[in-house]
Protein backbone atom coordinates (compact mmCIF):
# COMPACT_ATOMS: atom_id res chain seq x y z
CA UNK A 1 0.00 0.00 0.00
CA UNK A 2 1.46 3.45 -1.06
CA UNK A 3 1.77 5.60 2.02
CA UNK A 4 3.65 9.14 2.58
CA UNK A 5 4.03 11.60 5.62
CA UNK A 6 6.35 14.71 5.58
CA UNK A 7 6.51 16.76 8.32
CA UNK A 8 9.10 20.06 8.18
CA UNK A 9 10.45 22.88 10.31
CA UNK A 10 10.68 26.39 8.81
CA UNK A 11 12.82 27.92 11.26
CA UNK A 12 15.95 28.14 9.00
CA UNK A 13 14.09 28.16 5.10
CA UNK A 14 10.50 28.54 4.62
CA UNK A 15 9.54 25.39 2.51
CA UNK A 16 6.79 22.61 3.02
CA UNK A 17 8.68 20.67 0.38
CA UNK A 18 11.16 18.54 3.55
CA UNK A 19 14.32 17.79 0.58
CA UNK A 20 14.36 22.05 0.93
CA UNK A 21 13.73 22.61 4.39
CA UNK A 22 14.61 20.21 7.65
CA UNK A 23 12.12 18.07 7.30
CA UNK A 24 11.11 14.22 7.71
CA UNK A 25 9.60 12.05 4.69
CA UNK A 26 8.81 8.47 5.20
CA UNK A 27 7.58 6.38 2.48
CA UNK A 28 5.93 3.13 2.46
CA UNK A 29 5.43 1.06 -0.99
CA UNK A 30 6.46 4.12 -3.24
CA UNK A 31 7.70 3.09 -6.99
CA UNK A 32 10.07 5.55 -8.46
CA UNK A 33 13.14 5.96 -10.24
CA UNK A 34 14.52 9.21 -9.37
CA UNK A 35 18.27 10.99 -10.16
CA UNK A 36 19.07 13.60 -7.77
CA UNK A 37 21.52 15.64 -6.18
CA UNK A 38 21.01 14.74 -2.77
CA UNK A 39 20.78 17.21 0.18
CA UNK A 40 22.28 16.56 3.57
CA UNK A 41 20.35 13.82 4.50
CA UNK A 42 20.08 10.14 6.12
CA UNK A 43 18.45 7.54 4.16
CA UNK A 44 16.98 5.12 6.76
CA UNK A 45 15.68 2.17 6.20
CA UNK A 46 12.52 0.58 8.37
CA UNK A 47 11.45 -2.60 6.13
CA UNK A 48 13.04 -4.00 3.33
CA UNK A 49 15.86 -2.55 0.90
CA UNK A 50 16.49 0.98 -0.30
CA UNK A 51 18.69 0.43 -3.87
CA UNK A 52 20.84 3.85 -5.13
CA UNK A 53 23.36 4.38 -7.33
CA UNK A 54 26.82 6.23 -6.31
CA UNK A 55 28.97 6.81 -9.59
CA UNK A 56 29.19 3.71 -10.68
CA UNK A 57 28.59 2.09 -7.68
CA UNK A 58 24.88 0.21 -6.95
CA UNK A 59 24.56 -0.31 -3.21
CA UNK A 60 21.51 -1.55 -1.00
CA UNK A 61 20.34 -0.03 2.77
CA UNK A 62 19.05 -2.78 4.57
CA UNK A 63 16.53 -2.70 7.48
CA UNK A 64 17.72 -0.86 10.18
CA UNK A 65 20.51 0.58 8.33
CA UNK A 66 21.12 3.90 7.02
CA UNK A 67 23.07 6.11 4.48
CA UNK A 68 24.70 9.39 5.16
CA UNK A 69 24.96 11.52 2.09
CA UNK A 70 26.39 15.00 2.26
CA UNK A 71 24.88 17.81 0.00
CA UNK A 72 25.48 17.37 -3.51
CA UNK A 73 25.81 13.93 -3.47
CA UNK A 74 25.00 12.21 -6.91
CA UNK A 75 22.41 9.34 -6.41
CA UNK A 76 20.02 7.40 -8.69
CA UNK A 77 16.96 6.42 -6.52
CA UNK A 78 16.20 3.05 -7.68
CA UNK A 79 12.61 1.33 -7.65
CA UNK A 80 12.20 -0.97 -4.75
CA UNK A 81 10.42 -4.08 -3.85
CA UNK A 82 7.24 -3.52 -2.63
CA UNK A 83 6.20 -3.16 1.09
CA UNK A 84 9.39 -1.34 1.80
CA UNK A 85 9.36 1.12 4.21
CA UNK A 86 11.95 4.01 4.94
CA UNK A 87 12.44 7.56 6.54
CA UNK A 88 14.61 10.17 4.71
CA UNK A 89 15.52 13.08 7.16
CA UNK A 90 16.88 15.84 5.61
CA UNK A 91 19.21 18.90 7.16
CA UNK A 92 19.29 22.42 6.03
CA UNK A 93 23.09 23.66 6.26
CA UNK A 94 21.73 26.45 7.99
CA UNK A 95 20.51 24.40 11.01
CA UNK A 96 23.39 21.61 11.11
CA UNK A 97 26.01 24.41 10.84
CA UNK A 98 24.57 26.44 14.00
CA UNK A 99 24.65 22.88 15.77
CA UNK A 100 28.26 22.20 14.86
CA UNK A 101 29.41 25.90 15.57
CA UNK A 102 27.69 25.58 19.23
CA UNK A 103 28.79 22.35 19.94
CA UNK A 104 32.20 22.83 18.71
CA UNK A 105 33.30 26.60 20.06
CA UNK A 106 33.78 28.09 23.25
CA UNK A 107 31.02 29.97 24.79
CA UNK A 108 32.81 32.72 25.16
CA UNK A 109 33.58 32.91 21.87
CA UNK A 110 29.74 32.52 21.06
CA UNK A 111 29.00 35.14 23.15
CA UNK A 112 30.75 37.60 21.70
CA UNK A 113 30.78 36.87 18.10
CA UNK A 114 27.55 35.07 17.73
CA UNK A 115 28.30 34.58 13.74
CA UNK A 116 31.48 33.04 14.02
CA UNK A 117 32.16 30.28 11.89
CA UNK A 118 33.94 27.08 11.56
CA UNK A 119 34.51 24.47 9.48
CA UNK A 120 32.26 23.36 7.22
CA UNK A 121 30.57 19.75 8.36
CA UNK A 122 31.27 17.34 5.78
CA UNK A 123 30.41 13.41 6.25
CA UNK A 124 31.83 10.29 5.57
CA UNK A 125 29.38 8.73 2.82
CA UNK A 126 28.69 5.46 3.96
CA UNK A 127 25.98 2.69 4.58
CA UNK A 128 25.94 2.42 8.51
CA UNK A 129 24.70 -1.56 9.04
CA UNK A 130 25.23 -1.94 12.67
CA UNK A 131 22.73 -0.61 15.59
CA UNK A 132 23.65 2.45 17.04
CA UNK A 133 21.90 5.42 18.96
CA UNK A 134 21.14 7.32 15.93
CA UNK A 135 19.68 4.20 14.05
CA UNK A 136 17.01 3.95 17.08
CA UNK A 137 16.16 7.30 17.44
CA UNK A 138 14.98 7.60 14.04
CA UNK A 139 13.32 4.54 14.40
CA UNK A 140 11.38 5.60 17.11
CA UNK A 141 10.70 8.75 14.71
CA UNK A 142 9.28 6.59 12.70
CA UNK A 143 6.71 4.96 14.67
CA UNK A 144 5.59 8.23 16.17
CA UNK A 145 4.76 9.43 12.43
CA UNK A 146 3.16 6.37 11.50
CA UNK A 147 1.11 6.35 14.28
CA UNK A 148 0.17 10.33 13.64
CA UNK A 149 -0.59 9.05 10.21
CA UNK A 150 -0.70 12.66 8.78
CA UNK A 151 1.47 15.18 6.70
CA UNK A 152 1.56 18.91 6.86
CA UNK A 153 3.09 18.97 10.30
CA UNK A 154 5.10 22.58 10.83
CA UNK A 155 7.61 20.96 13.50
CA UNK A 156 9.52 23.33 15.93
CA UNK A 157 13.31 22.81 15.13
CA UNK A 158 13.61 20.73 18.52
CA UNK A 159 13.87 17.61 16.75
CA UNK A 160 15.99 18.29 14.14
CA UNK A 161 18.75 19.71 16.63
CA UNK A 162 18.33 16.69 19.12
CA UNK A 163 18.78 14.35 15.74
CA UNK A 164 21.82 16.96 14.24
CA UNK A 165 23.52 16.29 17.89
CA UNK A 166 23.47 12.61 17.58
CA UNK A 167 24.81 12.23 14.04
CA UNK A 168 27.66 14.56 14.85
CA UNK A 169 27.77 12.83 18.21
CA UNK A 170 28.33 9.73 15.85
CA UNK A 171 30.59 11.22 13.07
CA UNK A 172 32.99 12.57 15.90
CA UNK A 173 33.35 8.76 17.36
CA UNK A 174 33.90 7.88 13.16
CA UNK A 175 36.41 10.89 12.79
CA UNK A 176 38.12 9.72 16.15
CA UNK A 177 38.85 6.05 14.42
CA UNK A 178 39.41 7.21 11.10
CA UNK A 179 42.33 8.99 12.83
CA UNK A 180 43.76 6.02 15.04
CA UNK A 181 44.81 4.11 12.33
CA UNK A 182 48.61 4.82 11.47
CA UNK A 183 48.57 5.95 7.64
CA UNK A 184 50.66 9.22 6.97
CA UNK A 185 47.59 11.44 4.98
CA UNK A 186 43.66 11.83 5.79
CA UNK A 187 42.79 10.49 2.56
CA UNK A 188 44.55 6.84 2.99
CA UNK A 189 43.46 7.21 6.61
CA UNK A 190 39.34 7.75 5.62
CA UNK A 191 40.04 4.99 2.52
CA UNK A 192 41.50 2.21 5.29
CA UNK A 193 38.55 2.88 7.47
CA UNK A 194 36.08 2.76 4.90
CA UNK A 195 37.47 -0.78 3.84
CA UNK A 196 37.71 -2.16 7.36
CA UNK A 197 34.00 -0.75 8.53
CA UNK A 198 32.58 -2.82 4.93
CA UNK A 199 34.11 -5.94 6.06
CA UNK A 200 32.77 -5.39 9.95
CA UNK A 201 29.57 -4.58 8.46
CA UNK A 202 30.04 -8.14 6.29
CA UNK A 203 30.91 -9.77 8.95
CA UNK A 204 27.91 -8.33 11.37
CA UNK A 205 25.12 -10.20 8.97
CA UNK A 206 26.99 -13.05 8.24
CA UNK A 207 26.75 -14.03 11.89
CA UNK A 208 25.79 -17.76 11.31
CA UNK A 209 28.64 -18.70 8.84
CA UNK A 210 32.17 -19.10 9.77
CA UNK A 211 35.05 -17.12 8.25
CA UNK A 212 38.55 -17.11 8.38
CA UNK A 213 41.14 -13.99 8.85
CA UNK A 214 41.99 -14.69 4.98
CA UNK A 215 38.08 -14.47 4.40
CA UNK A 216 37.41 -11.73 5.72
CA UNK A 217 40.27 -9.69 5.01
CA UNK A 218 39.49 -10.35 1.39
CA UNK A 219 35.92 -8.76 1.56
CA UNK A 220 38.12 -5.41 2.80
CA UNK A 221 40.50 -5.71 -0.24
CA UNK A 222 43.61 -5.96 2.15
CA UNK A 223 46.50 -8.27 3.06
CA UNK A 224 45.16 -10.16 6.15
CA UNK A 225 47.51 -9.02 8.34
CA UNK A 226 47.28 -5.09 7.01
CA UNK A 227 43.50 -5.87 7.88
CA UNK A 228 43.93 -7.44 11.17
CA UNK A 229 46.45 -4.02 12.37
CA UNK A 230 44.07 -1.67 10.39
CA UNK A 231 40.96 -3.18 12.35
CA UNK A 232 42.13 -3.24 15.50
CA UNK A 233 43.39 0.48 15.16
CA UNK A 234 39.74 1.36 14.06
CA UNK A 235 38.09 -0.63 16.71
CA UNK A 236 39.93 -1.70 19.62
CA UNK A 237 39.81 -5.32 18.62
CA UNK A 238 41.00 -7.90 16.83
CA UNK A 239 38.61 -8.29 14.00
CA UNK A 240 38.25 -12.24 14.57
CA UNK A 241 37.71 -11.29 18.48
CA UNK A 242 34.85 -8.88 17.13
CA UNK A 243 33.60 -11.63 15.17
CA UNK A 244 33.46 -14.15 17.65
CA UNK A 245 31.69 -11.63 20.23
CA UNK A 246 28.72 -10.95 17.50
CA UNK A 247 28.10 -14.69 17.14
CA UNK A 248 28.22 -14.97 21.18
CA UNK A 249 25.79 -12.06 21.07
CA UNK A 250 23.49 -13.22 18.46
CA UNK A 251 23.73 -16.92 20.72
CA UNK A 252 22.38 -14.77 24.23
CA UNK A 253 19.46 -12.88 21.59
CA UNK A 254 18.23 -16.87 20.57
CA UNK A 255 18.81 -18.34 23.78
CA UNK A 256 16.43 -15.54 25.38
CA UNK A 257 14.20 -15.75 23.14
CA UNK A 258 13.92 -19.40 24.05
CA UNK A 259 12.41 -20.82 20.91
CA UNK A 260 15.05 -23.01 20.12
CA UNK A 261 17.47 -25.42 21.84
CA UNK A 262 21.34 -24.96 23.10
CA UNK A 263 22.46 -27.27 20.31
CA UNK A 264 20.26 -25.77 17.66
CA UNK A 265 21.84 -22.47 18.92
CA UNK A 266 25.44 -23.45 19.08
CA UNK A 267 24.27 -24.82 15.06
CA UNK A 268 23.05 -21.52 14.20
CA UNK A 269 25.65 -19.53 14.83
CA UNK A 270 28.12 -21.70 12.94
CA UNK A 271 30.01 -23.84 16.07
CA UNK A 272 30.40 -27.25 14.47
CA UNK A 273 29.77 -28.75 18.31
CA UNK A 274 28.37 -27.77 21.49
CA UNK A 275 31.36 -28.42 23.83
CA UNK A 276 33.35 -25.80 21.38
CA UNK A 277 30.11 -23.43 21.87
CA UNK A 278 29.59 -23.89 25.72
CA UNK A 279 32.89 -23.24 26.42
CA UNK A 280 33.32 -20.05 24.38
CA UNK A 281 30.11 -18.90 25.43
CA UNK A 282 30.74 -19.16 28.89
CA UNK A 283 34.30 -17.35 28.64
CA UNK A 284 32.25 -14.23 27.85
CA UNK A 285 29.43 -14.20 29.29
Amino acid sequence: MLKTITWTSNHYINSRQPHETDGLFYAQGLFRYRKLQSPLSIKFCLKGNLNYISGNQRFSIPAGGFYLANKGAELECLPNEPGYQALILFFTEELMHDVHRCIHLEERRLLDAPDSDTEPVHFLEHTYHSPTPLAARLQAVAARMKAEGESGYTLAPDIFYELAEQLLSFQKETAARIESIGAQTPAVRRELYRRVLLAREFLYHHWDTSFSLQEAAREACLSPYHFHRTFKAAFGCSPMRWFRLRKLEKARELLQDGQLSVSEVAYRCGYLDLATFSKAFKREW
